[in-house]
């Protein structure tokens, strides 16, 4: 069957992956829009072809990954992409207060994590035709994010510890494939190729809450007899004090300049849970 046009000028993207789950995700999500999708590897971003949309995910593998993500970066700048859309996050704010972070604010990280973001960030700067997307907390399939801890510790009947005062505003995975998605097809529609944009859900939550909610995704499958203990962290010992670190972004400007809208973080929350269940099973 002969391919039609799209309209796209590049019709093609080129995607740096995390290396994780994201990356099959995201190009389904580019494809199913009409996208032709080519996976670079790091030792194959000299086979990117003139003019091509990147798309770099680098950074979202992990805090193990972020040399990786740092020597891309630096290779990044001297590439002939026409646009280059990077994936970022919230990291790059030390948070505190209970104000949104807008996008003209200075990144002051205070951590190891935060501090690698904004370096991949600052080796980007002087770069064309460049817009970065900052990302608020992944609900990804990570062992070590919060998703697969809560799950895994629930199933194990492990008493579950969360943060209850520092609030942030989550992604799913689903929702970074429509939005890195709609902002790829309006960069190759004549969209301006230079920005720097937040997104998260349109709800926040602390770590509890988020907890509290996969609990009741796990006993919609398991039954309301499924038994678990959910806490606050200071109030379970592990800490005297809890610190307010909270960094909900305002995701404005990318509802002015692109005209996508936030979802809540809850839309697909079931599907992840159930994901993360077959795959504790199948481990087991």
């Amino acid at each position: 069957m002969p391919m039609h046009h799209t309209g796209y000028q590049p019709d093609s993207v080129a995607l740096i992956g995390a290396g994780n789950a994201i990356d099959s995700a995201l190009q389904k999500g580019l494809q199913k829009v009409g996208f032709r999708v080519q996976l670079l590897a790091d030792d194959q971003l000299d086979q990117l072809r003139e003019g091509t949309l990147l798309i770099n995910a680098a950074a979202c593998g992990g805090s193990a990954n972020m040399p990786r993500a740092r020597a891309i970066c630096e290779a990044l700048p001297a590439l002939p992409y026409g646009a280059l859309l990077h994936l970022s996050s919230y990291r790059v704010f030390a948070g505190g207060g209970r104000k949104k972070i807008d996008e003209e604010e200075t990144p002051a990280p205070d951590s190891r994590a935060g501090k690698d973001w904004q370096a991949c960030e600052a080796l980007l700067s002087g770069a064309e035709n460049v817009s970065t997307l900052r990302l608020g907390w992944l609900v990804d399939r990570n062992e070590h994010a919060l998703l697969g801890r809560v799950v895994a510790a629930l199933l194990a009947n492990r008493p579950v510890s969360l943060d209850n005062l520092s609030r942030g505003n989550p992604t799913t995975v689903a929702d970074l494939v429509r939005v890195a998605t709609a902002v790829a097809q309006q960069l190759a529609s004549g969209a301006p190729r230079n920005g720097l944009y937040h997104y998260g859900s349109a709800d926040t939550c602390t770590a509890l809450e988020f907890g509290s909610e996969v609990l009741d995704r796990v006993k919609s499958l398991y039954g309301e007899d499924f038994a678990a203990d959910i806490q606050p962290l200071a109030e379970a010992g592990e800490a005297s004090q809890s610190t307010d670190r909270s960094a909900v972004l305002s995701c404005t400007k990318l509802r002015d300049v692109f005209g996508i809208q936030q979802r809540s973080w809850r839309q697909g929350l079931t599907r992840q849970v159930e994901l993360w269940l077959e795959r504790l099973q199948k481990a087991d």
